[in-house]
């Protein structure tokens, strides 16, 4: 596991405060593989399923973490994970692995990120 650099924190973050400034999009943030956050922003009305005081958001991140663990198992046999989407009845969630970190978008439940996705995510991969 390699340590996370300066550029590349500067990358994260500037990847969220892009990708945050669409209004359909709730949460951005980097986790590491044990789903600590290592930044994330709220969109521009306050991510009301999270509350300041509690710890939800850390446990939802580190589960994420853990998921994206236990489906690495299977690249050997289906290939290399590209992202992970959950649609539920109010948000969708989609997680992409980037470096060895872990990419998490909440987003209105109506909102397609894939486009935004390819948009902001592709030099990114590159770096």
């Amino acid at each position: 596991m390699s340590m996370l650099t300066f550029e590349k924190f500067e990358l994260y973050e500037s990847l969220c405060s892009n990708l945050v400034q669409n209004k359909e999009i709730q949460f951005v943030g980097f986790v590491n593989k044990k789903g600590r956050k290592i930044v994330g922003q709220f969109g521009n009305e306050k991510f009301t399923k999270f509350e300041e005081d509690d710890n939800g958001l850390d446990v939802f991140l580190m589960e994420t973490a853990l998921e994206f663990s236990m489906k690495n198992e299977f690249n050997n046999k289906f290939g290399m994970m590209e992202y992970v989407f959950s649609k539920r009845n109010s948000v969708n969630i989609t997680c992409m692995p980037i470096h060895e970190n872990i990419l998490v978008i909440i987003t209105e439940s109506h909102f397609d990120v894939q486009k935004v996705l390819e948009k902001y995510t592709s030099d990114i991969l590159k770096t």
